[in-house]
């Protein structure tokens, strides 16, 4: 007798609902997006015991008449697909008929529907119906899910404590509602209601959910493309240390991407800090025959037709939100002033100021109405305009300069500085290597290293921007170029060459600089497409309007 044999019903039910039902958040996502495929505008999520013990999802949506609603308890009933061709045309968030049967095999299940007419009331336990019924029911559709898992104890040990599952199913909720802000949501967790989203619109909702104000969010701006992008990006000031502040869609449906994460930091490179990730809504929208949804059991994944095309669209949507508006920094609140001593004897006066975060919008400051007055501990130019005092970061503000030029340069394919007499760099293996690997990317730049035998290298040309040639300055920038982070294509290694570079040949804290100098550096800063930051995120500027000057000096 052969060993494989066709698995029982009830088990191959359980195991496809592992798939589908990884814990009650994907229970209560499922659901969810049920009620929003069936147009509901009012959707209410309840959770008892972290979605164990109870979850119930009540919408207004157009319902099911009885015999539909029989048919939805069966695996692979769907009224979302036709014929063939329309797996590859999909435009709802289910298409499977998994959904309902799935978490159905894992619990107690209850559905009363009602398209307005009849209602039905559909009991099953363990996939198993058990009971069909006519009822009084208003029109939509609600589900009772009780003891999840209570058939499969052994997923319920790999999960999480209750309050920890309860609060993934609020974010499930919350993934959901950014996409749809026209349809109010409302989640109660253990007989309190711990969300509540009234209908509006999109950015009264990403502010609402991602818990900012309303100037911390910059739209992204809809341009004629191939690939429609929408939604907002966070200012640099909210940027987080890991990538839980980033919700991508693709035809508003909530997806885990990383080339939609890649492609939008990316967009943000140099404007945000180092070591930190971009807070973003990001929609993308596509014909429904350019995506595939069906490749992930529980379709958080998706698959693209043409990737490259996604992902330069994404790269400037998130690009050009950041450019819609000035970026200047305002210290934020009243300062703190506080006297030291006795009346007989104080100290000087104290102004103490929290950290910086961004203000109301300002008008781009020009040359015309920015002047220097000068330089504060050989680090900081100082400079009025119409916005008030402006200091400036010499360092920051060289190093956006100059790296702007290297990108400039190679897109114009400028000629390089030539050394008439070319001068030799002894390497040690390492570096060697390294100038190999990125032979490439040096070139692009304008760093010409010619091989002279053994770890001997001859530096025939750099970059214009380079403030004298010598030794000292390649090997400063092959040694961060080793010790940065792994370099993944030739662009990447290219655009880290030109950070490196202009970090070592622009001016430093404690250089002195001439009036000439401090206004030639303003100049060039304000013609920059991106003058507030430098390529590690750190702000260039920051302004001091006439108001908060007049509260330090108690003038109001």
């Amino acid at each position: 007798m052969g060993k494989i044999r066709v698995l029982e019903g009830w088990l191959a039910d359980r195991i496809a609902a592992g798939e589908v039902v990884e814990r009650p958040a994907s229970a209560v996502k499922e659901l969810v997006e049920n009620a929003l495929d069936a147009g509901a505008r009012t959707i209410t999520v309840e959770v008892e015991e972290g979605g164990f013990r109870l979850i119930r999802v009540t919408d207004d949506g157009e319902g099911m008449d009885p015999e539909d609603a029989v048919l939805a308890l069966r695996r692979f009933a769907t009224s979302k697909l036709r014929t063939p061709g329309d797996l590859h045309r999909i435009t709802t968030l289910g298409f499977r008929g998994e959904a309902l049967p799935s978490i159905a095999a894992v619990s107690h299940l209850e559905l009363v529907t009602s398209d307005g007419e009849r209602g039905t009331r559909v009991r099953a336990e363990g996939g198993e119906i058990v009971q069909v019924e006519e009822v009084g029911s208003g029109r939509g559709t609600v589900v009772t899910v009780r003891h999840l898992f209570y058939n499969t104890p052994a997923r319920r040990n790999f999960l999480r404590s209750t309050a920890r599952e309860a609060a993934l199913c609020v974010e499930a909720v919350e993934r959901l509602a950014l996409a749809y802000p026209e349809v109010a949501f409302r989640v109660i967790r253990d007989g309190e209601e711990v969300l509540w989203c009234p209908p509006s619109n999109p950015l009264d909702r990403a502010v609402h959910l991602l818990r900012i104000q309303p100037d911390q969010l910059l739209p992204i701006p809809e341009l004629p493309r191939e690939v429609r992008v929408q939604g907002f990006v966070g200012v640099p000031e909210v940027a987080r240390r890991n990538r839980l502040g980033q919700y991508f869609y693709v035809n508003r449906r909530p997806v885990q991407s990383a080339l939609l994460s890649r492609a939008a930091e990316q967009g943000a490179h140099t404007l945000i800090p180092t070591g930190q990730h971009l807070l973003c809504v990001v929609l993308v929208f596509l014909p429904p025959t350019a995506v595939d949804p069906n490749v992930h059991p529980r379709k958080l994944e998706v698959r693209f037709a043409h990737e490259d095309r996604v992902y330069r669209a994404v790269e400037a949507a998130v690009r050009e939100a950041f450019r819609s508006r000035p970026l200047l920094r305002i210290p934020e609140g009243p300062p703190a002033l506080a006297f030291r001593g006795t009346e007989a004897q104080q100290e000087p006066l104290v102004v103490r100021e929290p950290a910086v975060s961004l203000s109301e919008p300002l008008a781009q400051p020009q040359l015309s109405s920015l002047r220097v007055l000068g330089q504060v501990a050989r680090a900081y130019i100082v400079a009025a305009s119409e916005e008030g005092l402006v200091l400036v970061d010499q360092h920051a503000a060289h190093e956006r300069v100059l790296y702007e030029r290297l990108c400039d340069r190679i897109r114009a394919q400028e000629a390089l500085q030539t050394l008439a007499v070319p001068i030799p760099i002894e390497l040690s293996a390492a570096e060697a290597q390294l100038v190999e690997d990125l032979s490439r990317a040096l070139q692009e730049v304008g760093i010409l290293l010619e091989p002279f035998g053994g770890n001997t290298y001859l530096l025939r040309a750099l970059p214009a921007i380079a403030p004298k040639a010598s030794a000292e300055l390649v090997r400063a920038c092959l040694r961060d170029l080793r010790d940065g982070h792994r370099v993944r294509s030739v662009e990447d290694a290219v655009d880290r060459v030109r950070i490196t570079l202009a970090c070592h040949s622009a001016v430093r804290a404690g250089d002195a600089l001439t009036q000439a100098e401090m206004e030639s550096l303003i100049a060039d800063l304000l013609r920059c497409r991106d003058p507030y930051t430098c390529f590690h995120g750190r702000p260039t500027m920051v302004v001091l309007p006439p108001e908060r000057l007049e509260s330090w000096f108690l003038r109001r």
